[in-house]
């Protein structure tokens, strides 16, 4: 059947009333019927649906459309989703392939759901779950709330979970596919949850996707453990607690997205309903459209280290897009010491307050910024202007950059028109490149931001090379690499030697790939603002930092890999490994934190060596 004759059948057996009657209460009307409209507030109905024409329409908020549209709508669900879910409720049958894959997934939610119950009884009923009992009762949380969400407890045993569901009928491959059970290296699976308190995780529809573990407290093990990727479950795309919270964050038109499990169900406990998760700290761009479909409005409300690296991070303003107006992604400050779940257990007002003065990002990114650097110094206005820059790139709205253009250019003592002129450019090259060039650079592409500064300070500063540290840079680019080696080398033979006098013939003795590094490093270091270049006395200083920046990048990039091995070593029930990783965390965690204090610290007395 073709997809046209899909939608059709679909719609000859779900009547338009019949399925908006689900969700709106409808009165007769002549030959149509009215309601409130379930999409925006209004005392007076203005929705209506028209048997005849199968479509409804509201004149409040002039939304309309087919039963197609409504579900989506009022589920925020994508068409393909929409399809799936309709056809399923009316027994139309969509292609084999199709069939096969819904049947999977089904089975898959059945197993989700037969577990969840099951660890729902566990917590209620037996004695070995007391302690989790204990746990939840002194964080406050109450048995309405627990049972609202689901919340149950896993048993400290191997495969307690997966004896039951085999007992019912579930084959290995299933409880594994549904991120239940793992393989064992014995042989075999075993219970993926053993020993925690579990948190269903569902979608916007409410249907199981995955789970959440938490430890109890003193237990060693990964404080909390999520469902691995499987059909149902991409974290990426998925906010705790949508299903509860979408009709709240339509009415607010804003949803406020903290870390935690606990912190959601902390807020909906206290009557603040429009509160998810973000399973996490990286809020992604799944996630931004899925809050995207309920909401006009996102607020970060992460404890105060969380929201300010969640504020300036990278991939945040990546993830937003140019597109897309920044100021509809806004920053909540809790007060230092606190998090949200604590904050609105002791001062519900207090949280209501924060988040109506939550601050657009890019405020609260300026902020920030303006507190970590020194803006006094020609050096922390270059990087305040410099990172602002890269963070107005992102905003579309030409009014809303202007506006912070003005501001940036308040902050850091120039004159807009260098800063405007400043954006402009590396748009305009950016034009040219799309249109002159079918593909674009690969080494202006690839190189890494960090990398890159520190080749364009040993660049432009050849007396730098007796500041470096003893051994090979930082640098993890093969070209880049080459290009700094050959560099050091040719300046450590002519030390005098100011830097166009250095250069001359350089990019004659470099490979192809090299000569295109350089290129692209010296063309930006053309293109730097006036005023804002780093001068020969400040550039040990940021030399320091720039290293310091690159090594906290290297323990980051550590600490991600050990987490992805420290599932991968739950999974395998592997406790001596599990041990030796959580070691190998904790000390690249201390590491991380010398290095960010290092960072803080006054710039070392002038003419001091390096070791």
């Amino acid at each position: 059947m073709t997809a046209t004759g899909v939608v059709s059948e679909i719609k000859s057996k779900l009547p338009v009333l019949e399925v908006v009657s689900e969700t709106v209460a409808l009165k007769r009307a002549g030959s149509v019927y009215k309601g409130l409209c379930p999409f925006h507030a209004e005392k007076t109905p203005s929705f209506v649906v028209s048997p005849d024409r199968e479509g409804w329409h509201c004149f409040g908020c002039d939304a309309g459309g087919d039963i197609f549209t409504f579900v989506m709508r009022r589920d925020g669900l994508e068409f393909r989703e929409a399809l799936v879910r309709l056809a399923e409720k009316a027994g139309v049958e969509l292609s084999e392939r199709s069939a096969q894959a819904d049947r999977r997934s089904r089975r898959l939610r059945e197993a989700l759901e037969a577990a969840i119950a099951w660890y729902r009884e566990v917590l209620l009923r037996t004695p070995q779950a007391a302690p989790a009992r204990r746990y939840l009762a002194e964080r406050g949380l109450e048995e309405t709330t627990l049972d609202r969400f689901g919340i149950g407890f896993a048993p400290s045993t191997w495969d307690a979970l997966t004896k039951r569901l085999r007992g019912r009928g579930f084959r290995d491959e299933e409880l594994i596919g549904a991120g239940l059970a793992s393989p064992s290296n014995r042989g075999g699976v075993i219970d993926k949850f053993r020993g925690r308190i579990i948190i269903p995780i569902r979608d916007q529809s409410a249907r199981a996707i995955g789970l959440g573990g938490r430890i109890l407290p003193g237990v060693d093990g990964p404080k909390y453990l999520n469902s691995p990727a499987t059909a149902l479950f991409d974290k990426s795309r998925t906010l705790f607690g949508i299903d509860l919270a979408k009709t709240a964050i339509r009415r607010e038109k804003l949803a406020v997205i903290v870390e935690g499990y606990t912190d959601v169900m902390a807020a909906h406990q206290a009557g603040f309903g429009n509160v998810v998760a973000s399973l996490g700290t990286a809020l992604t761009a799944g996630q931004i459209e899925l809050a995207k479909r309920y909401a006009d409005g996102i607020a970060l409300a992460y404890d105060v280290d969380l929201a300010g690296e969640a504020a300036t991070q990278r991939g945040l303003l990546e993830e937003l897009g140019p597109d897309q107006s920044v100021s509809k992604v806004r920053v909540v400050r809790i007060p230092a010491g606190k998090d949200p779940d604590e904050l609105i257990r002791t001062d519900a007002d207090a949280w209501r307050r924060a988040v109506a003065d939550s601050k657009p990002v890019v405020e609260y990114f300026f902020e920030r910024l303006a507190g970590e650097l020194d803006l006094s110094s020609v050096e922390g206005r270059r990087e305040m202007a410099g990172r602002g820059l890269a963070l107005l790139q992102r905003i579309g709205d030409r009014l809303e950059r202007e506006l912070y253009i003005q501001q940036l250019a308040r902050l850091v003592s120039t004159d807009e028109r260098i800063l405007r002129e400043a954006l402009q450019r590396p748009r305009s090259v950016r034009r040219e490149a799309s249109v002159v060039r079918p593909a674009p650079d690969a080494a202006e592409v690839s190189l890494p931001p960090l990398e890159a500064e520190l080749l364009q300070l040993l660049l432009g500063h050849p007396a730098l090379a007796d500041a470096l540290p003893a051994g090979p840079l930082p640098l993890s680019d093969s070209a880049a690499a080459a290009l700094a080696d050959i560099w050091l080398a040719r300046v450590r033979v002519n030390p005098n030697g100011a830097p166009a006098a250095t250069l001359d013939g350089f990019l004659d003795v470099l490979d192809p790939a090299t000569r295109e590094v350089a290129r692209t490093l010296l063309a930006r270091m053309r293109n730097i603002a006036p005023g804002t270049e780093v001068t020969d006395e400040e550039a040990p200083e940021a030399l320091r930092v720039c290293l310091l920046r690159l090594r906290r990048a290297r323990i980051e990039e550590a600490i991600r890999e050990g987490r992805l091995l420290l599932e991968d070593a739950q999974r395998e029930g592997d406790r001596e490994q599990l041990e030796r990783i959580e070691h190998q965390i904790t000390q690249l965690g201390r590491e991380k934190a010398d290095v960010t204090r290092a960072m803080q610290a006054p710039a070392p007395v002038a003419g001091a060596r390096r070791s």
